[in-house]
């Protein structure tokens, strides 16, 4: 089982060295996975897939040409272009031959922690994925792929909550654009109760130098990972990363307005990786660097 998301065999799968690989925690069965395969080499064909109960899906990042075989049969030649999705079911040994260099993102999930995940959402059967249109333009899939690509490539500034999010919204898309099931019998939906938003944020609080999971703060509310999600961003608003990253950028004012720590001590006090994480966040969210915050606002 590990060989379907162990950033060294999906390497080796590819001819290339160990492929950085993020892994999400939001089924408690297997963890879904998210590697990026890039290489310049002029012509590389894959090594056969053991069989697996599992997906993965291709997302290219760049052009490139590509044949595919599926169980032992040729199902696709192409040009492929940026943003073009493969899916494929791991039980049916896929295998790609490319040309010209590429650069791929590659999402997994098991079956079981498809199923899983798909009961929280109410579906009346078990999922199944499938596509007749092999390498055809995916928007969304390319969307998360770009967000997970710092991620992926910078591990000291992997989040939890973050990675957390993109493996729901994974899922959800999956389930929504390649899933052979009926219509949901119920959707989880509705709001926290007033105590579990509050427990939530007493965590996240708690936790703020930390890295806390969407599936500890689900534990905290009693809810499964999807549902609690769900119901955070009804709530308040916004993710539970976004959350997170508002709460440590108004802590991280505190500090700069009432104290004199240098801004390395102020980022690892408020649960940022290092100084250029924090700047970079505290940018984004107040237009303005936190070096220059504080002159402006202590003048």
């Amino acid at each position: 089982m590990a060989g379907s998301y162990d950033g060294a065999i999906i390497g080796d799968r590819f001819r290339l060295t160990p492929a950085p690989t993020l892994l999400t925690r939001t089924a408690s069965i297997a963890p879904i996975g998210f590697s990026r395969l890039r290489s310049d080499a002029r012509h590389v064909r894959a090594k056969d897939v053991p069989p697996e109960a599992a997906y993965s899906l291709h997302v290219a990042l760049q052009p490139t040409a590509v044949n595919l075989w599926i169980d032992g049969r040729h199902r696709l030649g192409k040009a492929a272009s940026a943003g073009d999705a493969f899916l494929f079911d791991l039980r049916c040994n896929p295998v790609s031959e490319l040309d010209g260099g590429f650069d791929i993102l590659r999402f997994y999930i098991s079956q079981d922690s498809l199923d899983e995940l798909a009961a929280e959402r109410g579906w009346r059967q078990a999922v199944r994925l499938e596509t007749d249109r092999l390498g055809a333009p995916d928007p969304v899939m390319l969307g998360l792929a770009h967000a997970l690509l710092d991620r992926v490539e910078r591990p000291s500034e992997r989040s939890a909550l973050f990675v957390d999010h993109i493996g729901l919204a994974f899922h959800a898309h999956l389930t929504e654009t390649y899933a052979v099931v009926g219509p949901p019998a119920r959707r989880a939906t509705g709001r926290l109760a007033p105590w579990q938003l509050r427990r939530a944020i007493d965590h996240m609080v708690a936790h703020l130098d930390g890295d806390p999971t969407i599936a500890q703060l689900a534990i905290e509310c009693g809810l499964s990972a999807g549902h609690f999600a769900r119901a955070f961003r009804q709530t308040a608003g916004v993710t539970p990363h976004q959350w997170l990253m508002r709460r440590r950028v108004e802590r991280a004012r505190e500090l700069l307005l009432h104290g004199s720590l240098e801004l390395a001590l102020i980022a690892a006090a408020c649960g940022f990786v290092d100084q250029s994480h924090f700047s970079r966040v505290f940018t984004r969210l107040e237009g303005e660097s936190p070096g220059r915050w504080r002159r402006h606002h202590r003048n």
